[in-house]
């Protein structure tokens, strides 16, 4: 079967992982990059993937990448504010499209890109790389199993130091793309989202806003309805965190790190009544290549994606319902 040829839109800091999963991936290959910054695409592909340097098309623009006619595929890691034009653009060229999250800041904008996907035959997919790691599916099936009972409290927490050469994350308001809420809070948002059947009903949060309306950190509430809630608490100025747990009747089970490093054995932790205290030791794994292995599958044998346009759709309503909650300072209905 041909291998997927995939186009890189801008030069952000997360290619230092995804380039080499792309160039890596025995179902996919690397053909071109492109970023609006005179050299800048060069830069990222010697930096990542020196051995790529004469075989992948370098771009000083990106409609040369989301035009070429070698191109199937188009990971877009721009800021978060800069995705549904570029996305747009590829859905009307016939390309396949990994969005890095958040899909959009809009569920409006989620939907349109969702309708112009299903017009042109595309397959897009929101990346959230943690997904495929085998920790993510381990966890939800002991949610799924029933041994903690029906599920009523999770909380996440997800944070790190922000340094000043990222404060390019907090230079605009959150309405504009900035801050923790649409850098790591989806995250946070996603991770709790996947420990309910249900969608969120309504939402709760505060923010600490710097001069430019981003915020630097911020925490909330999601009631699920049926007695079933959900917290959270994201923020730049604690240390590093990434974990999320469950809660349910019978039991309790926690994911201490969903930025699971490579070179590393990932944990879970539950307990239940019966069981008592239980620690797994889940296997070493890369969730970037995981992801785009999967997505490369997706579109090689047309089958669905492992995150769903729905699911995308449902992120985004949440945070933008968090969004204004933070401004009106108040319960916000989804």
């Amino acid at each position: 079967m041909a291998k997927v040829r995939w186009g890189i839109l801008g030069a952000a800091r997360v290619n230092e992982r995804l380039l080499p999963a792309i160039a890596n991936s025995t179902n996919g290959e690397l053909v071109a990059i492109g970023s609006r910054r005179t050299g800048a695409a060069k830069e990222c592909l010697i930096k990542n993937t020196p051995e790529l340097e004469d075989q992948v098309q370098c771009f000083d623009g990106l409609d040369s990448v989301i035009n070429h006619d070698r191109v199937d595929a188009v990971y877009i890691p721009m800021a978060n504010e800069e995705h549904v034009a570029p996305a747009l653009k590829c859905i009307r060229s016939k390309k396949h499209v990994l969005i890095e999250k958040p899909m959009a800041l809009k569920a409006n904008d989620v939907e349109i890109l969702i309708n112009e996907a299903k017009n042109h035959n595309t397959k897009i997919m929101e990346g959230f790389m943690y997904a495929f790691h085998p920790q993510f599916d381990r966890i939800k099936n002991i949610i799924q199993s029933n041994i903690l009972g029906d599920i009523n409290y999770a909380y996440s927490m997800f944070s790190f130091p922000i340094q000043p050469a990222r404060f390019y994350r907090i230079n605009r308001s959150m309405e504009n793309g900035g801050g923790a809420l649409w850098d790591i809070g989806p995250y946070a948002i996603h991770t709790l989202r996947h420990c309910f059947n249900e969608n969120p009903v309504r939402v709760y949060a505060q923010s600490k806003l710097n001069d430019q309306r981003a915020d630097i950190s911020t925490t909330g509430m999601i009631d699920f309805g049926n007695n079933k809630k959900a917290s959270f608490d994201i923020s730049f100025e604690c240390t590093r965190r990434s974990e999320f747990e469950v809660f349910g009747p019978l039991g309790r089970a926690k994911c201490p790190v969903i930025w699971q490093p490579e070179n590393l054995p990932a944990k879970i932790i539950y307990s239940t009544e019966k069981s008592g205290f239980q620690e797994e030791i889940v296997p070493t794994a890369n969730h970037f290549d995981l992801e785009i292995k999967h997505f490369n599958e997706v579109i090689q044998n047309n089958i669905r994606c492992k995150l769903s346009t729905d699911d995308a759709h449902w992120n985004v309503k949440t945070l933008e319902g968090i969004q204004k909650s933070v401004i009106n300072n108040e319960w916000v209905s989804l």
